[in-house]
């Protein structure tokens, strides 16, 4: 071969050497990123997934992540809980530069700060001017150029002082917690006043179902022993049931205050005591059990302690509907009169499933 040959040779070698990194330097777009978005212990139900974090990237950007050239890769991670969230970004640039990690927390209740947070970071490095540059200066113009017609200039972005704030993320997750318990059944210790002679101490069922996110329905029965009247020959019971439903101002897996209004019905009874080893000398003549209806209304708190235990207690006023002024014949009184408005107060322990 020729020496100007060698040397026309070598020459091309060196040009395609030397636009090889031009090449490879042209292909990295700073403007474009592959982003990850990992849910690790304790944000599985309660951070977005990696898909709505990722739609809203581009949201924002006014574009795709990803171009067909190289682009940077930002691998994201959270994890937490409420009062305790972090997050790890790695983020690796299509420059050759060394990759970085930026370590973030949060301690608000929800996962809304630590996403927001991480999502800035992502966006910032994607593109720190995107939305802070303010529109350039019109270059003067020519005679010539002022009498050619010119195509309508694209809207020109405005400063970052005079832009709309965004709108905040769609956070939380699609996923929400856990929903509360749907049933709950207690057995109640109650004391009364005014439904029979006071204080009339008894136990009740109760049964609890979440029929709508603030609603219960309940339910139950309770008892009323014989207590004795002032006149200790007679005594009163009542046994009824009820039905009626709870406004939830607070409800969760763990407590459970309401507002509850329900309608009361069963019967009120007397009994007749004699003497130690002697027969009454007051006897019945119209003997059998009164029906007994009321309208209630009161409150009820629910904690569960350990597992499906739960103790509750509550306060409950009636109205009764039918009231009953018990007396013997000639108008002499027997010692109960029911009151137009009654109480209760209860205590009890159940399980909630």
């Amino acid at each position: 071969m020729s020496a100007p040959a060698v040397r026309a040779l070598v020459s091309a070698l060196g040009a395609c050497a030397a636009l090889t990194p031009a090449s490879a330097r042209a292909e990295c777009d700073r403007a474009a990123a592959d982003v990850s978005w990992v849910r690790l212990a304790g944000a599985e139900g309660r951070c977005p997934s990696a898909s709505r974090f990722r739609a809203e990237i581009s949201r924002r950007l006014g574009r795709g992540l990803v171009t067909m050239g190289k682009a940077a890769s930002i691998e994201a991670a959270v994890q937490g809980q409420p009062g305790a969230w972090s997050a790890t970004i790695r983020t690796e640039l299509c420059d050759g530069s060394p990759p970085t990690v930026r370590e973030l927390s949060d301690n608000t209740q929800s996962c809304d700060g630590i996403v927001a947070a991480a999502a800035v970071h992502i966006l910032l490095t994607i593109d720190p001017e995107a939305g802070l540059s303010p529109p350039t200066a019109e270059a003067p113009r020519s005679p010539q150029a002022a009498e050619a017609p010119r195509p309508p200039a694209p809207p020109a972005r405005p400063p970052a002082a005079e832009r709309a704030p965004e709108p905040p993320f769609p956070w939380p997750a699609e996923a929400e917690t856990t929903p509360p318990p749907g049933l709950s059944v207690a057995w109640r210790g109650l004391a009364s006043m005014g439904i029979v002679p006071s204080p009339g101490f008894g136990v009740a069922l109760s049964g609890e179902w979440s029929i709508l996110p603030r609603w219960t329905l309940e339910t139950g029965v309770l008892w009323l022993p014989e207590q004795r009247a002032a006149q200790r020959t007679f005594a009163f019971g009542l046994t009824a049931g009820w039905l009626g439903a709870c406004l939830e101002m607070v409800r969760s897996r763990s407590v459970a205050l309401g507002l509850c209004g329900r309608a009361v019905a069963g019967a009120i009874y007397a009994v007749i005591y004699g003497d130690d080893g002697v027969l009454p000398t007051i006897l019945p003549t119209d003997v059998g059990s009164r029906a007994w209806l009321s309208l209630g209304a009161g409150t009820r708190l629910g904690v569960r302690v350990l597992g499906p235990l739960r103790l509750e207690t509550g306060i409950d006023l009636f109205v009764p509907v039918t009231r009953y002024d018990f007396q013997l014949e000639g108008g002499r009184p027997t010692g109960l009169e029911q009151a137009a408005l009654a109480a209760a107060a209860f205590g009890g322990v159940g399980l909630t499933f």
